[in-house]
């Protein structure tokens, strides 16, 4: 949960959800959205795993079911998990990696395809510059990230007829 992202969308008078792991963290997020909502409305919070299927499926059905639609979705969740190749548990730490940063974007934009076709929604999936380039001990990261990249220009295409756009931003 990367805190300036929530109160633009606040800002600019939009509805958010504002979702995380911890409920403290969450219920900060929310208030500061809050305070900048020109219609003072308050952010929807759900507290959530993103690596765990059953929590991704109640937040969008909380969502759908609080405001009745959804119009964009925003795949911000994101861990650095660094490990280097000869590490012994490099693989653990790769597979958690994948599972941050690339599953659970994938799992969520199929769950809000057929919500975000009856709005023309948007999806915004945030990356980073690991995703362009070989960062030493942080392959996991960079190899997620770089999939992240090529999963929006997959999805740009193919949810393009369905009037859905979707972008990554780096």
């Amino acid at each position: 949960m990367r805190l300036p992202l929530y109160p633009g969308f606040s800002r600019a008078g939009a509805n958010v959800v504002v979702t995380g792991r911890r409920a403290d963290k969450v219920s900060e997020v929310a208030k500061e959205c809050l305070k900048v909502s020109p219609k003072q409305s308050k952010a929807l919070e759900v507290v959530a795993d993103v690596t765990k299927p059953e929590d991704l499926r109640r937040l969008v059905d909380t969502t759908v079911k609080h405001f009745g639609k959804l119009d964009v979705l925003v795949n911000n969740a994101g861990a650095g998990v660094g490990a280097k190749f000869e590490d012994k548990d490099f693989y653990d730490k790769f597979q958690k990696s994948m599972q941050i940063n690339l599953n659970s974007v994938v799992y969520l934009t199929h769950i809000c395809v057929e919500h975000l076709e009856k709005t023309k929604g948007n999806i915004v999936n945030i990356s980073s510059v690991a995703g362009k380039r070989a960062m030493p001990g942080f392959s996991p990261y960079s190899v997620a990230k770089c999939a992240l990249n090529m999963f929006t220009k997959c999805m740009a295409a193919e949810l393009g007829s369905k009037r859905i756009r979707v972008n990554v931003i780096k």
